[in-house]
Formats: C-alpha cells, structure tokens, sequence
C-alpha cells in the first residue's frame, strides 16, 4: 500500500508540472490520483486501527472511513470529469453526454447522503469495540457506486469509436475492473480490494494517458516536419522560380547591353560602372555609309515610310555585321558607322574583313532595291589607323569612337561615289594584296590637306 501511495503522490506532482494536458484534463488526473492516495492511506488506518482499544482509535478509524468514503466519492467525479473532457476533445463533441451529466447528480446525491450520514451512521458506524459496522445504507453507498460506473460503461461503449485504441484500454478497465471489485467486496465483507484495484485502474490510466499525451507530441512534431519540409520545398521552387526569372532577366540584359557595346566593354562596364572606360587602339578600320539624296527622297515620303525604309536596310546591315564580326558603332539618320581591328595588335585583318563587309553592304542594298519601292543607293567611305575608344555618359550611354582615323573615314564616304567603296591610302595598303583597286584619287581632306584615296 505503501509503494501505491508514493506512486500517487509522484504522479500528481508529475500532472502539475506536466505542460501538455489541458486545464480540465489535469485537474480531473490530479483530483483522481490525490484522492487515491487517500483512499489507500485510509485503508491503511482502518487496518491499522480496527478492533484497537481507545476512543482516540475508534476516533481515527471513524474519519479514516469516512476519508474512504469521500475519496472513492472523488474518484469517481474525477473519471468522470477526465470522460467529459475526453468526449470534448478527442470525441469531437460540442458538449458530453447527458448520461455523463447525470452520473455528476448521482455522485452529488452520494456527498450528501455520506454528510447526512455523519450525524445518524447511515452509511456506518464503530462499534464500541472499535470494528467498523456497515449502515442501512451500505446499500445506496454501493448501489450509486455501481450506477456511476455502470453508465459510464455503457456511454463507453456507445461511443468508443470516438477514442483511439490507446486510450480504449485504460477506461474500459477503470469502469470494469472496479465494478468487479465492488461487487465483490459488497458480498463479502471484510475482503479489501477494492481500493487497492482503483488504485491500480488510476496509475494505468495516467500511465496510458501520458503515452497518448507522447503520441499527439510526436504526430504534432511529425506534422511539423512535414510542414516546414513543405515550406522548405515550396520555399526552394519559388528561389528556383525566382533564380530562373532572374537568370532570363539578367540574359535579356546582357543581351540588350550586348547589342549596344562591344562584349569586353559591356563586362567591364557591368563589374565596373562607375569607372571611365576608354582604351587607345593602334589600327581600327572604320567605315561609313550614308544613302544619296536621302533628304529629297524622304521629303516624299510619310514617316512611316522613311521609318520602315531605314530599319529594312539597317538591319540587313546588322545581321551581316553579325556574321561578319564587325562591331556596329552607331547610325545617325540614314548614315551606319562600324569599325573593326578593336584590338591592342597592331598587324590584323580588320581591314580586309571591312573591306569584304563593305562590298557585302552593297549586295544587301541590291537585294533590298528588288523588293523595295524606293530605290536607294549608298555611299562607303572607310579609313584604316589609330584611335581612341570608349563609352559616353550614365544614362542612354554610348559606346563611340574618336580620331583623325574617324575623321578621315568620314571624309572618304562623303568624297565618293554612289555604290562605291571609297577607301584612304592606310586601308589601301593593308589591303591591295586582296582586292583590285583603280588609280589614286586626290582627296582633300580637312586639316590634312590632299590625300590619295582608292575605289574598289
């Protein structure tokens, strides 16, 4: 009994500091162990004092009884309180069920008649011998004992579906096994162990509810895992989401960025935008081209017209630019500017490359006259020598070359002849191994005075 009551004690101090359990839950566990452990310490002093001599022990053996009586009373509101709080929360129910409620009334009616039974011995009475002696209404003592119980069964076993198997076994056994107890112990006085299989009922019970308790932590816990690797998923395919909208984004950007600047230029600006980018190049080949008559044809024109004309041409200059590797500078109404031979080396083939996109560009004006209703002729001008490279401004920037070398090329295309590539004396030399060239024309160039100049 001993060993019994040091269990209750510890489990009740246990439901205290336990966190889990709702307030109802705790309080029923607490009231149904405390009281269990009075219960067998009354045992233990009904024991102790039956038959002894005194009126100190008639004494103790009539409040250890009485002890007994209230306890087992408290017990059975307890379970039935841990019932009601089970049905609300597990069993899903607004409300517990009447029969629990009436069970609450019966208990109520046993509290007064054990009051009432204190002035007139109707539950018991000790002898003068100091023996307990059962009252005339052991019966009702008994009888709404087993009424309780016997509704709280049959409520069980309506709605046991309620429950999870875990939780089935303890509350079946602590209705059952007590009104197997009781019955027994109502027949054969003097048989004690009732008490003792409450007792044992009410540590299983906190036993079966402290596993259930660990079952809901780790359901909890696994449902929390599997919410944050959801999260973590839905979190990884929107950064993947994201990183692919970035990626596309920063590729359209470079790609813009690229149709403006020379590749080296456009990653140096990019790791670098704050810096001034300029680099000085010994032999860059530059070419020009400009449309003759431009300014009276367009006059004839609506905008549309000179604006769809333009873009037809420039882009067929564009994409044989492309495949040509020659970097487009810029155009300026109907004139295109390129350049090629960006490079540090002094010896390289830009010039020849130039003077192939060049007799490449006049193809691609005859092919665009064929399906063209205004019918243009262009004028190339290209200069070969040393200039000086870089990007202007912050914003709509511009990547743009500047020299002698620009001036020249400049000069050659305005000095020449429709559908004719007009080249200096410098591309002339770097070149005539290549192509076939007329004889030398004088050319009089601003501050260069007259210069030699050569037609394919």
């Amino acid at each position: 009994m001993l060993f019994l009551e040091g269990i209750c004690i510890i489990i009740s101090f246990l439901v205290l500091i336990t966190k889990n359990p709702s307030k109802s839950r705790k309080i029923s566990i607490f009231l149904l162990e405390i009281s269990c452990f009075f219960v067998m310490l009354s045992h233990r002093f009904n024991l102790r004092y039956e038959g002894t001599p005194g009126k100190i022990a008639g004494n103790i053996l009539w409040v250890s009884h009485f002890i007994s009586f209230l306890s087992v009373i408290v017990v059975l509101y307890s379970f039935n309180m841990y019932l009601k709080s089970l049905f609300k929360n597990e069993g899903s129910l607004n409300k517990a069920p009447f029969v629990l409620k009436s069970c609450d009334y019966i208990l109520y009616v046993n509290f007064i008649s054990l009051i009432i039974s204190i002035f007139n011995g109707f539950y018991f009475t000790i002898s003068s011998t100091n023996n307990y002696v059962r009252g005339k209404g052991r019966v009702l003592a008994y009888g709404i004992t087993f009424a309780v119980l016997f509704l709280e069964l049959i409520c069980l076993i309506c709605n046991y579906k309620r429950f999870s198997k875990r939780i089935r076994i303890p509350i079946f056994l602590f209705t059952l096994v007590p009104f197997a107890s009781v019955a027994v112990q109502f027949l054969y006085q003097g048989i004690y162990f009732t008490n003792m299989t409450i007792t044992g009922m009410a540590i299983i019970l906190y036993v079966f509810e402290i596993q259930e308790m660990n079952s809901k932590v780790e359901r909890a816990h696994r449902l929390e895992v599997e919410m944050l690797e959801r999260y973590k998923a839905e979190l990884e395919r929107t950064v993947d989401e994201r990183t692919r909208e970035l990626r596309i984004a920063n590729d359209k950007a470079e790609h813009l960025l690229l149709n403006i600047l020379p590749e080296d230029i456009a990653h140096e600006l990019t790791e670098h935008p704050d810096a001034t980018i300029s680099k000085k190049y010994p032999n860059v080949t530059v070419l020009f081209t400009d449309i003759v008559g431009f300014t009276k044809m367009s006059s004839n024109m609506t905008a549309s017209e000179i604006v769809t004309m333009l873009n037809g041409m420039t882009s067929l200059f564009d994409d044989r630019a492309k495949r040509e590797g020659i970097e487009k500078i810029k155009t300026i109404g109907d004139a295109y500017m390129a350049a090629t031979g960006l490079t540090e080396e002094l010896n390289n083939d830009g010039a020849v490359k130039m003077v192939r996109f060049a007799r490449g560009l006049l193809e691609d004006v005859r092919k665009f006259n064929e399906s063209s209703a205004n019918k243009i002729q262009i004028r190339i001008g290209i200069n070969s020598g040393e200039l000086v490279a870089g990007v202007i401004g912050k914003t709509k920037f511009i990547y743009d070359v500047w020299g002698d070398t620009v001036n020249v090329a400049s000069r050659m295309e305005s000095t020449g002849e429709p559908m004719r590539i007009h080249v200096s004396e410098t591309t002339h030399s770097q070149t005539d191994k290549y192509f076939s060239y007329s004889e030398p024309v004088k050319v009089e160039v601003k501050g260069k005075g007259l210069m030699n100049a050569f037609f394919i």
